[in-house]
């Protein structure tokens, strides 16, 4: 047996028998990994206040090739969950992230970008209360990272290239907008002038201006503060186009359209999102 060393985030831990703990991680060089670690319950020096959820660790396991789990040798913490407690928001939102990374990962599946991600969101979550507009900023990043992309750009059904001012119609069932001439005959939403580009600039995407030109990239990776969450991004001028009249309206129809999408194509249902949801309104 090899002894592998990373870095890990902690997913969900839970008690074996008297003293030893199942627990969940998402590391950087492997993926998602379930171990067990012996003695962790009573444990005064190998695992003494780390394997606990949100936390970031160096740890270190042994892989066996005949058993699902591997077996943890120590972790040391890098970052504690500490400062999360202040609010049961901060709470729910790291939950909610933690849990969305569980349920949509599979085992020893590297995808260091999304570690990434996990680890930026629970640094930040210390640092600022987010908005609803900041979790739908990080899960659209999410579902980037994880291959499951929302087509925002052109009509899903033709492939026609739409301006701004014409996305207006989103089709779960398609996962994308729709054109004018294929919302005819296809199940969808409407929604108000601007909210479709808005989403598009929320998620780094290009927007295009009702002349067909290219209005910029508003990729997270630009103009933000190290340690902030991405809230207030200055999409009017970029889309050049009316927009939803509130951020309050703007979050309540993109949180409509990341549920459909989710719940029709992952058929994922994540326990700590109705929390989350019950407490942002």
């Amino acid at each position: 047996m090899a002894l592998v060393k990373d870095e890990a985030i902690i997913l969900s831990t839970r008690l074996f028998g008297e003293s030893d703990k199942i627990v969940r991680f998402f590391t950087l060089s492997s993926g998602k990994v379930s171990g067990i670690a012996k003695g962790a319950k009573k444990s005064q020096k190998r695992f003494m206040n780390t394997l606990e959820p949100f936390n970031q660790v160096l740890i270190e396991y042994f892989e066996k090739p005949t058993s699902s789990l591997v077996r943890i040798e120590n972790a040391d913490l890098e970052e504690s969950n500490s400062g999360l407690e202040v609010s049961l928001k901060r709470v729910c939102v790291a939950s909610f992230f933690t849990e969305f990374v569980d349920k949509l990962t599979k085992e020893k599946q590297r995808n260091r970008h999304l570690f990434q991600t996990l680890k930026k969101i629970l640094d930040s979550l210390k640092l600022v209360e987010f908005t609803v507009t900041d979790i739908l900023y990080y899960e659209l990043q999410m579902l980037r990272h994880l291959g499951y992309m929302l087509n925002l750009a052109a009509c899903v059904h033709c492939g026609k290239a739409l301006a701004d001012v014409e996305k207006l119609y989103f089709s779960k069932e398609r996962g994308g907008t729709l054109c004018i001439g294929c919302s005819r005959s296809v199940p969808h939403r409407q929604y108000p002038q601007g909210f479709i580009p808005r989403m598009l600039a929320l998620n780094g995407t290009r927007v295009i201006d009702s002349r067909g030109q290219v209005c910029g990239n508003l990729s997270s990776e630009h103009g933000e503060r190290e340690g902030e969450a991405p809230a207030a991004l200055p999409v009017e001028g970029a889309t050049r186009v009316p927009l939803v009249a509130s951020s309050a309206g703007f979050e309540r129809m993109g949180r409509q359209v990341l549920e459909d999408f989710v719940t029709y194509h992952l058929a994922v249902e994540f326990k700590s999102y109705r929390l989350l949801k019950s407490i942002t309104g």
